[in-house]
């Protein structure tokens, strides 16, 4: 095999080893980068291939060429719909709010988490009549709930516990929009045609897909992500999680 091919191979896969252990939270980025490194030695495979197999080899090569690009574009196209969703709604007026919970560090939470907090807060102050639904279960690492955590935070910083629901089963953006709604019901008495919704700017395309599917409009409410690299990595992520999002629809 060429150097060509093999050198750039390992260098991804080796960065990707060494963002998977010294990178928390870049997971997903180590990943592409081992299979970028498999891509190209399947290349280097099929051009090493190609003298003694020099038609076959020929047309394995246009093929996968047009799978990668057909995957390249299709993920273009993607994360450009999560960004035009990233903005949120012009006016996120709701009765009930469902904040989708992250990460807790032990008692505290990440800082994805506090994004999503402060867009809360933010919220429920401009909009006093609103009532929140704070959802996420109790993941590794976690010495409480993510909702008994929203609540916590949200509480010592003024918001009336009386508006504060807890959906403390969730464990995806899935379980986290029905498990909400069906507390909503319960407490009301009736589903919400309209429900607004704070998450990281990134995930509001998929969690909009996934309110449309349970049968109400979500009303996005962003949270900005602070560190720019941070946000590449999961709006990058959140790709695939949009074509999950689809094929469950």
């Amino acid at each position: 095999m060429r150097a060509r091919y093999w050198i750039p191979a390992a260098l991804c896969a080796v960065l990707g080893v060494i963002v998977y252990f010294c990178a928390f939270g870049y997971q997903f980025t180590a990943f592409l980068l081992v299979l970028a490194a498999a891509v190209v030695l399947v290349f280097g495979i099929v051009d090493a291939l190609r003298k003694r197999f020099p038609l076959g080899m020929k047309w394995l090569r246009r093929v996968l060429l047009a799978g990668l690009c057909i995957v390249l574009g299709a993920m273009l196209v993607t994360s450009v719909w999560i960004g035009v969703n990233a903005g949120g709604a012009q006016e996120p007026e709701a009765d009930y709010l469902i904040v989708l919970g992250a990460g807790v560090n032990g008692n505290v939470p990440s800082l994805s988490l506090r994004e999503r907090l402060e867009a809360a807060l933010n919220y429920l102050e401009r909009y006093p009549n609103a009532v929140a639904v704070l959802s996420g279960g109790q993941g590794s690492g976690e010495n409480l709930t993510e909702a008994q955590c929203m609540f916590d935070w949200l509480t010592a910083r003024g918001i009336a516990p009386e508006r504060l629901l807890k959906e403390e089963q969730a464990t995806s953006t899935q379980e986290n929009l029905r498990f909400s709604l069906h507390l909503i019901e319960q407490q009301s008495g009736t589903k919400p045609q309209t429900i607004a919704v704070v998450s990281s700017e990134y995930h509001l395309c998929r969690a909009g897909l996934y309110a449309k599917q349970l049968g109400v409009t979500a009303l996005g409410v962003p949270a900005h992500t602070s560190r720019l690299a941070l946000r590449v990595n999961y709006q990058v992520r959140e790709i695939f999680g949009v074509w999950v999002a689809l094929l469950k629809g």
